[in-house]
């Protein structure tokens, strides 16, 4: 008989701001690693403390006390201090899988300055999982990965439950969507099942009697997972006698005060796979009672959600793909400031800060980094984008307009531009006579046409008079006034990667205004568009014959949850507009397209019962037991609705503004998807995940709330969105529910923490796309490339002069690539060693073939290395398959 080994590992889960904002929970961090370091020094049989996964804990340590820099690469060498693989712990469905990558890539590069990385995938407190870990974990040289959501339900206070889910073991293999297989270790009694050991005989007894069992209950070894600590938790400085009593409480049972390298080696010399149980795909609690999901985080302070995906698309399809086309024309690759960006970014993703489930004063300061993001991104996108210009071969008239894409295929785009003529600098004329003779210029307006003379349509709108400046590289600062002008026009087949140069002619004539008609109708040669009188709307794809009726209605519900979870007020009150008589009118029709503003007052209850709700709040009433009914009280919430279809539009492209005033309800747009089915598809992290749309036996929650990345596409209707994760389908897939704002008043989980900014009294606008399609071919056909493509941002610049060669030519497209159905371009940038990366994933349920012009090397996701020199790949099912130049 073998003896049972207890490992013991160390730790402090570091939930980096949330119940307290970061300055104060850094205060702590420091005291903590002050004790850490004089235990790892001084304490005989304190041998090892693990990082928590991530390596921001250290380097806000260090930004604190830079000086002790080496002490810690030594406690890392000497295997002390454990540390990596992560740069910090995300959200797993609310980060892009870009993201997710480049989180692990500075995580180990960091990590390995250090010394040493502890190689295993570790997600503590991951509000779910999506299905593609286990692929990027193998990428990645990882076989084995900790969790602890996912499988067994979870409570208050992240009291662990059991679960019919799956897995009898805590051990269990766990199968991506490709195949990919990897060891799971489940967190079965959380990762605090070792916290506080007792020193005293009579209570180490109690304590041990029991966590022994709890163990013993999951194991499928005689090795035995206990992590002493928990969230912010202290050292236990006198761990090493706590355990020296735990060897003479139970000499048959060996205590090793242990790390994961350790653990998971154990594990593996004794595991019998045979015993064990394979999971496969996202581990979201599927089998659970469903009301601890934390899916509705995906809908806590919806404007986060929307500047994270913003920023994210920023830095995945305009700043690194810019770059790599820069660095071809001598611009050095911004390698450092790149990351710098990324992390910056990565701030704001950990688990309990892009969730919105902390205080008001930790998403203050979300927002302030989101601003410094765009800066710091938008800096590096214009940076390359001016030396690219100034470098592009132009024709001798008309002024020269650059357009960058990045989204993978070619596609048409409706493109905005401020331009500028006229200009008359400070040095030519006193600056105050500028603007009087600016003014005396005759009026103007543009016609466009690309570099091969073709006319584009274009709408104008003289902007006035501005003032403006340049920053010369080698000068002082150059100030002028010009006259502006907006130019909105339609490119219809944008480069998949690259640029297209097209010039502005300044014409004496200005075109008179057209009036726009009063009909509520929209078409083009792919789409109708009928607007009802309670402001629905009905959309016809000629292509496809599919119709599909009654969209776009608004239903406001009342929500005394909190910002993890939604739970309906208990008098079941929902205001809906279907029989709504909205103010509605053309508010643009022009060369282009056309736009029907639709302009709601809904009337709904201003917030929850005062009195009954916050007196559930006060005695910390669980929120599937809470009852409060909404106000008595009715106020008027304003809700403008822009539907537009422009002439090579394929989709309806929606804004929605909501000036919200209310407290403590959920504000939804519902979708009939014109047929009933079991299933249903949404884009997540490197897939595009089948779900079923009927819940477990298991579960009680009368919600299924869901997240997703991109899109979700049910029976005929496919919603692609902009920030905006939260969806519900119903049973039988005949209803599509997309998120537009939850307005809650608190943090919830295990004490009483106010947090009203969460009510988001504010102007929420919200953006998406409906297109008609067969939904369930979804992730056969070229939709989730084209909706990737779609979501990606443009960015166009205008030239200015330049005595720069001009050696580059007017158009390039650098996706030198043909990709089967399926295939979703995924990235363009250059590895550390600067040779090109271009990433894909597969959608498909068959192989399919990637043709290249270029030679490349296959990669993982780590980009290091690659393996042969090949010009046509073979992408096997739900394969996320990295290029690497040779």
């Amino acid at each position: 008989m073998t003896r049972k080994k207890a490992h013991i590992i160390s730790h402090s889960h570091w939930d980096r701001e949330w119940f307290l904002p970061l300055e104060s929970l850094r205060f702590k961090l420091v005291t903590l690693m002050d004790e850490v370091e004089g235990l790892l020094d001084m304490e005989a049989g304190f041998n090892h403390f693990h990082m928590d996964g991530q390596m921001i804990m250290l380097e806000d340590y260090l930004a604190v006390k830079p000086a002790k820099r080496e002490k810690m690469k030594q406690l890392v060498a000497d295997g002390k201090l454990r540390i990596g693989p992560w740069y910090m712990l995300q959200d797993a469905f609310l980060t892009s899988g870009e993201a997710n990558i480049r989180n692990l890539q500075y995580g180990l590069e960091m990590a390995k300055e250090f010394g040493h990385v502890e190689k295993i995938g570790y997600f503590p407190d991951t509000f779910g999982l999506y299905g593609q870990v286990p692929q990027l974990m193998s990428q990645a040289g990882f076989d084995t990965v900790v969790f602890g959501r996912g499988v067994n339900p979870t409570g208050f206070n992240n009291q662990v439950f059991d679960s019919a889910f799956a897995s009898k073991y805590s051990e269990m293999f766990w199968e991506s969507p490709d195949g990919s297989k990897v060891l799971g270790i489940l967190l079965a009694n959380w990762y605090s099942n070792g916290n506080e050991i007792p020193v005293e005989k009579e209570e180490a007894k109690v304590f041990w009697d029991k966590k022994l069992a709890d163990v013993e209950r999951f194991a499928s070894t005689d090795e035995w997972l206990f992590m002493n600590g928990c969230d912010h938790q202290p050292v236990q400085t006198d761990l090493a006698e706590a355990l020296e009593v735990a060897k003479e409480l139970y000499p048959d049972v060996d205590f090793i005060h242990s790390h994961f390298e350790r653990y998971q080696d154990a594990v593996k010399q004794s595991l019998e796979p045979e015993k064990l149980q394979t999971v496969y795909g996202e581990l979201t609690s599927q089998q659970s009672d469903g009301w601890s999901t934390l899916a509705n985080t995906a809908s806590s302070r919806i404007y986060l959600k929307q500047a994270n995906e913003k920023m994210e698309r920023l830095l995945e399809r305009l700043a690194e793909p810019i770059s790599v086309i820069a660095s071809d024309a001598g611009v050095p690759y911004p390698h450092e400031y790149l990351a710098f960006a990324w992390k910056l970014l990565m701030e704001n993703q950990i688990h309990d800060s892009i969730t919105a489930c902390s205080l008001d004063e930790v998403h203050r300061e979300m927002e302030v980094r989101f601003e410094k993001v765009e800066q710091v991104t938008m800096s590096l996108i214009s940076n390359a984008a001016r030396k690219l210009t100034e470098q592009i071969t132009i024709a001798e008239t008309g002024i020269p307009i650059t357009i960058f894409h990045a989204g993978g295929v070619e596609i048409a785009k409706t493109i905005e531009i401020e331009l500028e003529t006229d200009e008359i600098h400070f040095s030519e004329m006193h600056f105050e006579q500028i603007p009087d003779e600016l003014a005396k210029l005759p009026a103007q307006t543009f016609h466009l046409e690309t570099s091969e003379g073709v006319e584009i349509p274009v709408v104008v709108e003289p902007l006035g008079i501005h003032f403006n400046y340049d920053l010369p590289e080698r000068k002082f600062r150059d100030s002028y006034f010009a006259r502006k002008y907006k130019l909105t026009f339609i490119v219809e087949n944008l480069p998949a990667v690259g640029y297209e140069t097209l010039y502005a002619h300044a014409i004496s004539e200005v075109e008179p205004e057209v009036e726009p008609s009063s009909a509520l109708t929209m078409e083009n040669r792919f789409l109708k568009v009928e607007v009802a009188a309670n402001g629905t709307y009905t959309l016809f794809d000629k292509t496809s014959g599919i119709e599909a009726r009654g969209l776009g209605a608004y239903e406001d519900v009342g929500d005394i949850g909190n910002e993890y979870m939604f739970k309906e007020a208990g008098d079941k009150l929902r205001v809906d507009t279907l029989q709504s008589k909205p103010e509605m009118s053309v508010l643009r029709e022009d060369k282009l397209g056309k736009t029907i503003i639709i302009r709601h007052e809904i009337e709904i209850p201003e917030s929850a019962s005062a009195a009954a709700f916050a007196e559930e709040k006060r005695r910390l009433v669980w929120h599937p037991e809470r009852q409060s009914p909404r106000s008595e009280k009715r106020i008027i919430l304003k809700v403008a609705t822009e539907l537009t279809l422009n002439k090579h539009d394929k989709q309806l492209a929606v804004r929605v503004k909501i000036v919200n005033n209310a407290d403590d309800h959920r504000f939804r747009v519902l979708f009939p998807t014109g047929v009933t089915c079991e299933t249903h598809q949404a884009g997540s992290v490197f897939e595009v995940t089948t779900r079923p749309n009927k819940q477990a036996k298991e579960w009680t929650n009368p919600t299924s709330d869901n997240r997703k990345q991109a899109f979700v596409t049910s029976g005929n209707v496919l919603i692609a969105t902009h920030g905006l994760p939260e969806y519900e389908v119903s049973e039988n897939g005949d209803k599509l529910e997309l998120t537009l704002l939850r307005a809650v008043s608190e943090i919830g989980d295990w004490g009483d923490f106010p947090a009203y900014e969460a009510e988001c009294h504010r102007e929420i606008t919200a953006d998406f796309y409906v297109f008609l399609t067969d939904g369930s071919k979804a992730i056969n056909s070229e939709l989730p490339a084209e909706v990737n493509a779609l979501l990606a941002p443009v960015y166009a610049m205008q030239h200015k002069p330049s005595n720069k060669a001009k050696t580059l030519p007017e158009n390039q497209n650098f996706a030198k690539w043909k990709a089967a159905n399926g295939l979703v371009f995924s990235t363009f940038k250059l590895a550390k060693d600067n040779k090109r990366i271009v990433r894909f994933y597969q959608t498909a349920t068959e192989p399919t073939i990637l043709q290249t012009i270029h030679t490349w090397g296959k990669s993982t996701i780590l980009e290091e290395t690659s393996i042969g020199q090949e010009k046509t790949f073979t992408v096997r099912p739900n394969e996320i398959i990295t290029l690497k130049g040779v």
